[in-house]
């Protein structure tokens, strides 16, 4: 049986990152990390990193970072889904395939 949805206790999430993290909340388990004011970010990005049993997604967005542990999601998944109209405007950075 998967599990989905959030994991952990942590809540808020930057304004930016809040459609991101529904959509992989639909894949899989998510756990949000701490929000770091002051990134210094002059546009959007998305960063995957392939970590045993799960993906880390750093999204940094003007004057904010934050990451998130995803579960039960693949690096092939994440691809298709930051594929996505919603996500044109971010510069991807992902595993190769």
């Amino acid at each position: 049986m998967s599990r989905k949805g959030r994991a952990g206790t942590h809540s808020s999430v930057i304004d930016v990152a809040e459609p991101l993290v529904a959509d992989m909340e639909r894949l899989g388990r998510v756990s949000r990390g701490v929000i770091h004011a002051n990134a210094g970010a002059s546009g959007r990005a998305i960063k995957v990193l392939e970590l045993d049993g799960a993906l880390r997604v750093t999204v940094v967005a003007k004057g904010a970072r934050q990451e998130f542990h995803v579960y039960g999601v693949s690096v092939i998944q994440m691809r298709e889904l930051l594929g996505g109209k919603g996500y044109r405007s971010f510069v991807k950075n992902l595993p190769p395939s």
